[in-house]
């Protein structure tokens, strides 16, 4: 029976210094280097935030430029003359079929077979920019005179015409028109008629 047998010492077990100048020296390269990846992370992180930052104001002086622009033409801003003409006159082309209308509503039921008739022809017959300010008919052989304004002279045959196609005023001719222009830039008319038979109250 055969046995080996080491005459040889035992290897001692090498015991590492953490605190050794080496390891110190290692551990404080390590640091430094994870230090300065942290640092360059947070650094690129700060630049990237500040380019942020400055398109953020770019954007926000552009804006504040584009309103203090609209402030400046809102109060530069006139309002259309144009404008305001054609509002007045739809106003009082409104006022004038108000007028016609609360007319007819203070006639009563029994009375109409006079001359209320007459009013809702008129009524009927206005178009738009076109207003009556006065009529005078008389009774007989009827003599009809209207006057008016109108913002179109274009509107002022055309009432004439309808109003001779209502029931009422089948009959009528109208002898005579004269127009003016005043310094509203509207147009004041005066139209003279005849109505052949009938007599109305």
């Amino acid at each position: 029976m055969k046995q080996r047998i080491n005459l040889l010492p035992l290897r001692p077990k090498v015991e590492r210094d953490f605190l050794s100048l080496n390891s110190v020296m290692i551990g404080g390269g390590c640091l430094l280097l994870l230090c300065s990846f942290i640092t360059g992370l947070l650094w690129f992180n700060t630049q990237q935030s500040e380019e942020r930052l400055q398109v953020l104001l770019v954007k926000e002086k552009q804006l504040q430029g584009t309103i203090q622009s609209l402030a400046t033409q809102q109060s530069q801003r006139k309002l259309d003359p144009e404008l305001i003409a054609y509002h007045e006159l739809l106003q009082q082309t409104v006022a004038s079929k108000k007028s016609l209308s609360s007319l007819l509503e203070t006639i009563q039921p029994e009375s109409r077979k006079g001359f209320s008739e007459g009013l809702l022809a008129f009524s009927n017959s206005t178009p738009d920019k076109l207003w009556l300010t006065s009529f005078k008919m008389a009774s007989g052989a009827t003599v009809l005179d209207l006057s008016g304004e109108s913002a179109d002279t274009s509107q002022i045959p055309v009432f004439l015409r309808t109003l001779a196609q209502q029931e009422f005023f089948k009959n009528i001719k109208f002898a005579e028109l004269e127009t003016e222009r005043n310094e509203s830039d509207a147009y004041l008319f005066n139209a003279h008629g005849l109505v052949a038979g009938g007599e109305y109250e």
